[in-house]
C-alpha cells in the first residue's frame, strides 16, 4: 500500500506541475497523462495479477523497462520539484524572474531536457543494478588473530535476490566470478532469493557451485519469510550451503580455529518463527579465538555486541541505500548503518552494498554492488 501512495503521488505531482503547464498540443498532453497513469499504476497491477509485490512472475525484460519507467517517473517527480523551487526564486526576482517563470515552466524544450535526464538516469541505474558486481577486496585486523588464520580469504555475498529479474545465467556469472577468487570461505547474508521454491530452484541452482576451501555458510534475509520459508530452509541446504539458525560451526584452516555464528531475521516476529539470538548462535562455542557474526540486518549490532563477544559481524539487508540520495533515509531505518564499516563498542561491523537487487526497485546510482573479499591479519 505504501509503494502504490507513493507512486500515485509521484503521478498526480507529475500531471499538475509537469504536463498541465506546459504548453504543447492537447493531443500531446492527453498521451503524457495516459503514459504517466500506466506507468503509476505498474507495479500494483503487477503485484494484484503476476504473483505479488515481492517476486512477480514475468519476463526478465519486462520487470526491467516497467520498474525502470516508474524510476524515472519518480525521477521526473523529483527534477519538477526542483523546477518549481527554481520558479519560486525567480518569481522573488521580480519581473525578470516572472519571465524565467513562463520559460522554465511552459517551454517545451525544457520539459524534453528533463524527461531525457529522467529517462537517462534511469538507464544509467538499470544497467548498474543488473550487472555483476565488480570485487571489492578488504583488509581485516583482527585482535590475537592465530598464526594459521593469517591471510585466510572470506567472500562476502549479500542480497542476490534470485527471481524473475536476476534468473540462472546472472547467478552463473555471479557464481564463476567468485569461484575466481579461489576464497577459503564464502558466506551469504541473507535475501538469496524471491519467490516459491518451485518456481526458483532453477535460478538458484548455480549457487550449489559456488567453491570455497571450507565451503558455504549462510543466514536467512528478510526476503526468506515472505514466501515459502519451510520450503527454502531445507532448499538451501541441498545446495550445499550451511544454514545457520541461531547456531555456529568452527572453520578448521592452516590448524587454527575461526567460529562463524548466525542469526535469524528480526522479520521472524511476524510469522512466530525463532528470533535471532546472539547467545544461542554462539553457544557451546571456544570460548577463545575469533569469531564472526553473521546478520542479515544491521540494525541491532550494537545490541548483540553488548550481548556476546565476536570480532566481526557481517551484515546486508540495506543494499548500501541504492541510490547515494538515499543514504540518509536508509540511514534511519537502519540505526544509523548503510554500508561499510563501523566500530561497535567491543567489535567491528560491516555492512554489504549488496550483491543484487529486489526486482521491484532494480536500480544503483552511486552505490555501485559488490563481492567483498576480507582477507584477515593480525591487528599490531
Amino acid at each position: 500500500m505504501r509503494f502504490a501512495i507513493f507512486h500515485a503521488v509521484c503521478a498526480l505531482w507529475v500531471l499538475w506541475r509537469f504536463w498541465l503547464p506546459m504548453n504543447a498540443p492537447r493531443a500531446v498532453k492527453v498521451a503524457g497523462f495516459v503514459v504517466t497513469l500506466l506507468i503509476a499504476a505498474f507495479p500494483a497491477v503487477t503485484a494484484t495479477f503476476f504473483g505479488g509485490l515481492v517476486s512477480p512472475e514475468l519476463p526478465a525484460w519486462v520487470l526491467a523497462a516497467g520498474n525502470g519507467c516508474v524510476f524515472a517517473l519518480t525521477v521526473l517527480a523529483g527534477l519538477t520539484l526542483l523546477r518549481e523551487v527554481v520558479i519560486f526564486l525567480s518569481v522573488l526576482a521580480g519581473r525578470s524572474g516572472e519571465r524565467m517563470h513562463r520559460f522554465v515552466q511552459k517551454d517545451r524544450r525544457v520539459a524534453i531536457g528533463m524527461t531525457a535526464a529522467a529517462v537517462g538516469i534511469s538507464a544509467f541505474g538499470l544497467r548498474q543494478g543488473l550487472r555483476v558486481p565488480d570485487v571489492k577486496e578488504m583488509t581485516v585486523p583482527i585482535e590475537d588473530l592465530p598464526a594459521g588464520l593469517e591471510g585466510m580469504r572470506i567472500v562476502q555475498l549479500s542480497d542476490l535476490h534470485a527471481s524473475a529479474l536476476l534468473r540462472a545465467p546472472h547467478m552463473k556469472d555471479l557464481v564463476a566470478r567468485v569461484n575466481s577468487l579461489s576464497p577459503d570461505l564464502v558466506v551469504i547474508t541473507g535475501d538469496l532469493v524471491d519467490g516459491e521454491v518451485d518456481v526458483r530452484s532453477e535460478d538458484v541452482a548455480p549457487l550449489a557451485e559456488l567453491r570455497a576451501r571450507h565451503g558455504v555458510i549462510a543466514v536467512e534475509g528478510n526476503h526468506e519469510h515472505y514466501l515459502d520459508y519451510e520450503g527454502w530452509m531445507k532448499k538451501i541446504p541441498s545446495l550445499g550451503i550451511r544454514l545457520l539458525r541461531n547456531e555456529w560451526r568452527a572453520v578448521e584452516h592452516n590448524g587454527a580455529t575461526l567460529v562463524v555464528g548466525g542469526v535469524t531475521d528480526p522479520w521472524a516476529r511476524r510469522f512466530g518463527r525463532e528470533l535471532p539470538d546472539p547467545i544461542k548462535a554462539f553457544a557451546g562455542a571456544p570460548e577463545k579465538g575469533p569469531r564472526i557474526l553473521l546478520s542479515h540486518q544491521p540494525k541491532h549490532a550494537r545490541k548483540y555486541d553488548e550481548a556476546v563477544r565476536f570480532d566481526l559481524q557481517l551484515s546486508g539487508h540495506t543494499h548500501g541505500g541504492q541510490l547515494f540520495a538515499l543514504t540518509e533515509l536508509v540511514a534511519i531505518l537502519n540505526a544509523a548503518f548503510v554500508r561499510g564499516w563501523y566500530a561497535l563498542k567491543h567489535a567491528r561491523l560491516y555492512v554489504h552494498s549488496g550483491s543484487g537487487v529486489w526486482n521491484g526497485f532494480p536500480v544503483r546510482v552511486g552505490v555501485p554492488s559488490e563481492i567483498a573479499v576480507f582477507t584477515l591479519s593480525r591487528k599490531v
